[in-house]
């Protein structure tokens, strides 16, 4: 975070009264965030040392995530759209003793929780302290199981990160961000506060487009784009599928003012890239986790080839170890909150391989599925050719325990039909293909985490207890 702070002093000494941050509530200039951050961080003061940031996002969240680590305190994000038994786990596992929000009614239970709220204003000539080290972030994943674990980053890691990604996307004092993923997310954090900070350059929050994410309509996320005309932004698949779409459907295009839109999180199909980019959208695909500080490898501008994640970050080893990805580097987590250390050489569980320099991701390792005829498929390799459809939410495959079949559940927001779905998967060779459909919506209770990625625990109990739609492809032999 050392840079970030140098830069955020810089800027208030030359660049005073420009804009930094923009939200649905107004502006901030560097000045004023910079008063902004010393005042709140001279707020979390002894005996607080662990704190909770409950902000959906915007110009409250960048102040606080900032004083809580120029006060060298251990954050912790309380994202909007996990479960409150989620966030109150959170709360415990974590030892939280302060919680920055502007909705004390939510704490009101927990009456040995300190609560700052973050919007009080201060003299702008305030001047901000040299950071000291010593912050650290924990980012809780929901996981499979639905209990969230802390990974914890602290200088080294967010460092390091912040250093590659400013190389890679060469972000400038030309640039505008527009934020759409939620500020509780580590590549937002990352992508949306540090490195435009680092580069001067300016970022907008439009919450109503990051409620697109969560199935919302799309329409104030492409007026978003258009009004804030940014040169820069991160989506989701499902997002960027939608965005596509509906670009498609009125027959436009993106602001030309874009040079860099990176998609991640889950597996994009090159279908889609080649949509989106068609509609203008230049859209480039990485890799990366959490427990590795968000990016691990990267398309990037002007060497951008979908189908692949793009080469490996500097500063990182990469290797593929019996089909598993497997990274050394300083954006290793230092481990699970609660936990041990983690090894210097972090076993992902994503298996890839190689085409060249660039990393190509093959899926899940615990996610791969034996079918009947003994073939592996990755379920991921067969999904993203439906998640580029923008009527399509979601997707899982899995296996019918009876018979060992492949079947599909597509979640949707408009009709599908199964030849539609039989056609997108008719490049796909036998083995892969599906035996049966079950279609549902985003209603449908569990199956999907927040983000719109599957929960594979309940589409297996999905698949096993109602009646798939079969398809016309025939299953695979084992002579085949």
């Amino acid at each position: 975070m050392k840079q970030v702070f140098e830069a955020l002093a810089k800027h208030k000494r030359t660049r005073p009264d420009d804009i930094a941050f923009s939200d649905d509530q107004g502006d901030l200039t560097w000045a004023e965030l910079s008063a902004r951050v010393e005042n709140l961080a001279s707020q979390l003061g002894q005996p607080c040392e662990v704190v909770a940031i409950g902000l959906a996002g915007g110009i409250d969240y960048v102040v606080a995530d900032l004083a809580a680590s120029l006060a060298g305190k251990r954050q912790i994000p309380l994202p909007f759209f996990f479960s409150t038994a989620q966030n109150a786990h959170i709360l415990f596992d974590a030892k939280v003793d302060t919680v920055i929000t502007k909705d004390p009614d939510l704490f009101a239970q927990l009456p040995h929780l300190t609560l700052i709220d973050p919007a009080s204003r201060v003299p702008s000539e305030t001047s901000i302290r040299d950071y000291s080290g010593g912050s650290q972030r924990v980012i809780y994943t929901s996981g499979s199981s639905g209990t969230p674990k802390g990974v914890v980053l602290g200088d080294r890691q967010i460092a390091a990160s912040i250093e590659a990604l400013s190389r890679l996307v060469a972000a400038s004092p030309n640039d505008h961000h527009l934020s759409v993923l939620p500020l509780a997310q580590l590549l937002e954090q990352i992508c949306g506060v540090f490195l435009p900070i680092v580069a001067g350059a300016r970022t907008s929050f439009r919450f109503e487009a990051t409620k697109a994410l969560f199935g919302a309509p799309i329409g104030p996320l492409v007026a978003a784009f258009e009004e804030v005309a940014p040169t820069t932004s991160l989506v989701a698949p499902a997002l960027l599928a939608r965005w596509a779409g509906a670009l498609k459907a009125h027959g436009s295009q993106a602001p030309s003012s874009l040079r860099f839109v990176a998609v991640g999180g889950a597996s994009t199909a090159p279908a889609l890239i080649q949509e989106a980019q068609s509609a203008g959208i230049p859209v480039h695909e990485g890799y990366g986790l959490s427990e590795c500080c968000a990016v691990v490898a990267m398309n990037r501008p002007g060497d951008n080839y979908p189908g692949t994640v793009g080469p490996v970050l500097d500063g990182l080893d990469v290797r593929i170890v019996q089909g598993e990805i497997v990274v050394q580097g300083p954006t290793v987590m230092a481990g699970y909150l609660n936990a041990p250390d983690a090894p210097e050489r972090w076993h992902t569980g994503d298996l890839g391989h190689f085409a060249g320099d660039r990393l190509v991701i093959d899926g899940r390792k615990d996610a791969l599925l034996i079918t009947g005829a003994g073939r592996n498929v990755s379920p991921e390799w067969v999904e993203q050719r439906l998640n580029a459809d923008p009527r399509v939410v979601s997707s899982a495959l899995g296996l019918r325990k009876p018979d060992g079949a492949l079947i599909l559940i597509l979640v949707t927001t408009a009709i599908i039909t199964p030849s539609e779905v039989e056609r997108a998967l008719a490049d796909l060779p036998q083995y892969a293909r599906p035996a049966g459909l079950i279609l549902t919506d985003p209603s449908e209770p569990d199956l999907l985490f927040p983000v719109r990625t599957p929960n594979r625990k309940v589409a297996a109990q999905v698949i096993n207890s109602r009646t798939a739609i079969p398809l016309s492809f025939e299953p695979e032999s084992m002579a085949s």
